[in-house]
């Protein structure tokens, strides 16, 4: 039977880890697919890490994973590393797209796909956001298509899917360990010549996030500079 990973990074989400978490449960024990979700806290300073432990010593099919160092992109690198599975994949810990369409996440992948991203601006996606963040993600995926030479309309979504080549052979070329490691994965996945599916998805932003959007557009700004630089020589 095919073996699905869900890892869900997590720094100081207390107040909704738990009844998440019980959320992905309930829809993947419903699922023909044996299953782990891993929760991987970034060195959370609340009680993330307690409540994690308390949900994997409740479950069989949960496992808590804790990183000593922040980092959405360093947290996923680790948890697919040191779990086994034929299908690994993430999504935020909000749950801001519809859990439904992790069906289509595990589908596309069991069709021959090696990598699979929710596409917020597909037409049949659904998308829920404030106005700041919408313009800036379109300032994003038009810069990024300029430099990166891209047609993919979203890479920041925090709702992907990969099979073990991905994971074998790309992983490890990935640098970085945060917010910005989903558009190096994707970028580096279209160099490389893997077979990517887009897929449209319902999403909802959460009022509450964590990313600054200012602080991160700059940063961002700079390291598809250096991404574009370096794929240069990528192999």
């Amino acid at each position: 039977m095919t073996e699905f990973l869900l890892v869900i990074p997590v720094y100081n989400e207390q107040k909704i880890l738990r009844k998440n978490i019980l959320k992905l449960i309930d829809f993947l024990d419903n699922k023909s697919i044996k299953y782990k979700i891993v929760i991987a806290d970034n060195a959370s300073t609340d009680d993330t890490q307690k409540i994690a432990k308390e949900l994997a010593s409740k479950h069989k099919t949960v496992y808590s994973f804790s990183i000593p160092r922040k980092g959405r992109g360093y947290a996923l690198k680790h948890a697919w590393k040191n779990f086994n599975a034929d299908i690994y994949a993430y999504c935020d810990v909000d749950l801001a797209t519809d859990i439904n369409q992790i069906s289509s996440l595990i589908n596309q992948i069991l069709q021959g796909n090696n990598l699979v991203i929710a596409n917020r601006y597909l037409k049949r996606s659904k998308s829920r956001r404030t106005i700041g963040r919408f313009v800036y993600s379109k300032i994003y995926i038009y810069l990024a298509r300029f430099l990166l030479n891209t047609k993919i309309t979203d890479l920041q979504c925090g709702f992907k899917a990969a099979d073990k080549k991905v994971i074998n052979n790309l992983l490890p070329k990935i640098k970085d360990n945060n917010w910005f490691f989903d558009t190096e994965l994707v970028i580096k996945a279209l160099k490389m010549g893997y077979k990517i599916k887009q897929i449209p998805v319902n999403w909802q932003e959460n009022n509450e996030s964590k990313v600054k959007i200012i602080q991160t557009s700059i940063n961002y700004i700079k390291k598809l500079i250096r991404l574009r630089k370096e794929l240069r020589n990528f192999k």
